[in-house]
């Protein structure tokens, strides 16, 4: 939506970094329209050693051109960098947010239990977000939290794209009330635990449509992706996310009587050799593991399947390690979730691939492979014609001699 104002934070908000400026940035951002467009200057450093609360925003756009919102004190376990509450159609834009966490990582010391809920971003209850080219680091709590308000108000069609996380202590991103969440093509390194964590909080909260897309995950403590919690979560997609040091570990673990259904985890590929199971699935209705690489040693299974209903696992490269189902024996029909309609992000569809397919990485190899084995024989072939030319010239030249 088209924005009628565009506002640039004041020249009387220290841009050095010198001084603590949450006082004088949240007076200028509580006096902004809606419809507008918040310019950050370029090369900017804000110490907010706060929290940065939007109330409500509607149609907000925040430009950050590479400013620096950055906390300088420890703070207390209320203080998030950013919190949005409720609001819609409300956008980040390259800026950049450094916590005070100065062990934040997969050390013991990042974790600091009393500090665990300070975020980089913390929304509750808002209809529509999305964070663009932004850098969040060095958070005590997770770089982005996705919950619902105090009226039990989720947020929805929340997108995350294109951004760096690096160095926290607790979740890459938390996902506990919400629908409608895609997160794609970001770089995650140094979790304290897991990258993606998909848990409601309650019995009555819900996680729905969940897309993660596309990233690349560096060093974490704990899993890829963990999905605990007392409440549902369902219609997740994990596919074409490449791990570099990381195990591609999935976990799912529906609460007691809530079942989880639609969970497709395609085309995803680790470089690193685990001995021990990556993956767990129980109490899920509509399972699909395929074209997935992870290599397994030391005879365990890769995938361990309880009560799993209409389970499709198939064209994954384990290393030789087996897939054990236990539990009932049960049929369930697949609904393949697709992602919502987000302004600014083109359409796109899930497409399940058949059951022969093979990790896009795998099947690049297997080319590889083949294009240097044929290579290989060519040459074999030209040397050898070469050498039968060479007999023929000595036998020729014998022949000639007087």
């Amino acid at each position: 939506m088209p924005r009628a104002h565009k506002l640039s934070v004041p020249d009387s908000v220290d841009a050095t970094g010198t001084f603590d400026m949450t006082a004088k940035l949240q007076r200028f951002l509580a006096s902004v329209p809606d419809d507008s467009v918040v310019e950050f200057p370029a090369g900017a450093r804000y110490q907010v050693n706060g929290t940065l609360t939007l109330k409500n925003p509607q149609h907000l756009t925040i430009e950050g051109n590479r400013a620096v919102i950055v906390a300088t004190s420890r703070g207390d376990a209320a203080r998030s960098q950013w919190r949005i509450e409720n609001g819609a159609d409300v956008i980040f834009r390259d800026l950049v947010v450094h916590g005070a966490n100065p062990h934040g990582g997969v050390g013991k010391a990042a974790y600091v239990r009393k500090l665990e809920t300070q975020h980089g971003f913390q929304l509750e209850g808002v209809q529509g977000f999305e964070l663009d080219r932004v850098t969040v680091t060095d958070t005590f709590g997770d770089f982005v939290y996705v919950g619902r308000d105090s009226h039990k108000v989720s947020s929805t069609n929340v997108w995350i794209h294109d951004s760096t996380f690096a160095r926290d202590g607790r979740q890459g991103i938390a996902v506990t009330s919400a629908s409608g969440v895609i997160i794609e093509r970001n770089s995650f390194t140094d979790t304290r635990r897991s990258t993606i964590d998909l848990e409601p909080n309650a019995r009555s909260w819900l996680v729905s449509g969940v897309f993660v897309l596309d990233n690349v995950v560096g060093k974490g403590r704990l899993l890829f992706v963990a999905s605990h919690g007392r409440g549902p979560v369902d219609d997740v997609v994990i596919s074409g996310n490449r791990l570099e040091g990381h195990s591609l570990t999935v976990d799912t673990v529906a609460a007691e009587n809530k079942r989880r259904s639609n969970w497709i985890v395609t085309d995803n590929v680790s470089d690193t050799t685990v001995r021990s199971r990556p993956m767990r699935f129980t109490g899920i209705d509509g399972l699909v593991v395929r074209g997935n690489r992870q290599p397994v040693a030391g005879g365990q299974p890769a995938a361990a399947l309880t009560d799993v209903c209409g389970a499709q696992v198939d064209g994954n490269d384990f290393g030789g390690a087996a897939v054990r189902s236990s539990g009932r024996k049960c049929a369930a029909k697949l609904s393949i979730p697709q992602p919502p309609a987000i302004a600014g992000r083109p359409a796109s569809q899930i497409a399940l691939p058949g059951p022969g397919h093979q990790s896009h990485t795998r099947t690049v190899v297997l080319w590889i492979v083949g294009i240097v084995a044929v290579l290989s024989g060519v040459v074999v072939l030209v040397l050898a014609l070469r050498r039968r030319r060479r007999r023929r010239r000595r036998s020729t030249a014998s022949e000639e001699s007087p």
